[in-house]
C-alpha cells in the first residue's frame, strides 16, 4: 500500500486515488460506495465466483458497471478429451486456482449475484491482427532452457534457497501448459465479463 501510494503521488495521482489493503470477499466499503469496479486475472483465485462477484455487485451504485477479465475454459474445451482434462489441470495447479471455469460459469455468477450480463466476449480471439496471446510465452522457451541451467547449477551447489528448483521448474511446466492451451484453443487468459448493476 505504501508503495502504491508513492507511485500515485510520484505521478501526481495522489488526488484521485486512493490504495486499500483489503479482501474481495469482504471488502472495507460500504453498500453502493463506486460508480464502477474491474477485476483483472484475480478472481479465477476465488473458491466460489459468485460470493467475490456478489460482493463487487454489494459495493456498486445502481447502474454502475463491472468489468472482469476471467481466465476460463471456452467452448473448444472437451471434458472427454484426457489431453484437454490435463492442460487445464495442470494449468489450475500451477497457478494455484481452485478449479477452471467455463465461460458460461462466469457469466452465470454474475447473474447469480444479481447483475446484468452487458458484454462477454474473449479477447484473445476477438482480433485477427493481434496474434496468439501465448505467443510471448513461445519466445521464452529457450530463456526458460538457459534459466533451467543456471537454476540447477546453483541449486547443486547449495546456493539457492531450499524450494527454488521445485518452482522454477512448476512455473517452466506451467508456461508449456498455457502455451498448450492457447495452442489447442481450450483456455484463454483473455475472457472479458462486463456487468451492470440493477
Amino acid at each position: 500500500v505504501d508503495r502504491a501510494t508513492s507511485h500515485n503521488q510520484r505521478l501526481g495521482l495522489a488526488s484521485i486515488t486512493d490504495v486499500v489493503r483489503g479482501n474481495f470477499l469482504e471488502m472495507p466499503f460500504e453498500a453502493g460506495t463506486f460508480d464502477a469496479a474491474y477485476a483483472i486475472e484475480a478472481t479465477c483465485h476465488a473458491a466460489k465466483l459468485e460470493e467475490v462477484f456478489s460482493e463487487v455487485a454489494r459495493v456498486l451504485k445502481p447502474g454502475g458497471l463491472f468489468l472482469s477479465y476471467e481466465w476460463v475454459s471456452t467452448k473448444e474445451f472437451d471434458a472427454s478429451n484426457a489431453d484437454h482434462v490435463r492442460i487445464i489441470d495442470e494449468i489450475n495447479f500451477g497457478n494455484g486456482l481452485p478449479e477452471m471455469r467455463t465461460w458460461q460459469q462466469a457469466e452465470e455468477a454474475g447473474r447469480a449475484a444479481g447483475l446484468e450480463l452487458v458484454t462477454s466476449i474473449d479477447l484473445a480471439v476477438a482480433s485477427a491482427g493481434a496474434g496468439p496471446w501465448y505467443g510471448r510465452l513461445e519466445e521464452l522457451a529457450w530463456q526458460n532452457q538457459v534459466s533451467h541451467v543456471v537454476v540447477s547449477a546453483v541449486d547443486a551447489v547449495w546456493l539457492a534457497p531450499k524450494g527454488l528448483k521445485q518452482v522454477h521448474n512448476m512455473l517452466v511446466e506451467v508456461a508449456r501448459s498455457l502455451v498448450a492451451g492457447g495452442r489447442t484453443g481450450v483456455f484463454t487468459p483473455m475472457h472479458m465479463l462486463v456487468f451492470r448493476k440493477k
